[in-house]
């Protein structure tokens, strides 16, 4: 094989490579959680996609004892930041896509939250007996 064919064909692996690796969510960021699909949820939990910088569902209703997932399916990184004053403080890293971040939430309130990086990406966990 001529040497700029092995050239080509060498770049075309790494190439190839590189992509995999992306598409696979590598990535040198910490995040709160490894990354996961919006069925990948612990048990007895429930999730929260973040897509088209909001999240959906922008409200939700939950039993004490919720385990609450959001997972970022947006090409842009997100936060999850409680606002000031909840009664339970939460706070993610900057999430890149496909990453997700937990919240267990044990005791009954009103909890809202935005995105740090985009204020106008705001939503509200419903926590009942």
């Amino acid at each position: 094989m001529p040497a700029y064919s092995r050239l080509i064909f060498g770049t075309a692996c790494i190439v190839l490579l590189i992509l995999t690796c992306i598409s696979a969510g590598c990535s040198s960021s910490q995040t709160p959680s490894a990354p996961a699909s919006p069925t990948a949820t612990p048990r007895g939990g429930t999730t929260i996609t973040m897509k088209n910088f909001a999240f959906e569902p922008s409200t939700l209703t939950v039993k004490t004892g919720t385990v609450v997932t959001w997972v970022n399916q947006d090409a842009a990184p997100h936060t999850i930041v409680s606002d000031t004053g909840s009664s339970v403080a939460f706070s993610s890293d900057s999430l890149p896509t496909g990453a997700s971040y937990n919240v267990t939430f044990t005791t009954p309130g009103t909890y809202t939250y935005h995105c740090s990086i985009h204020p106008s990406m705001t939503g509200t966990i419903i926590v009942q007996s």
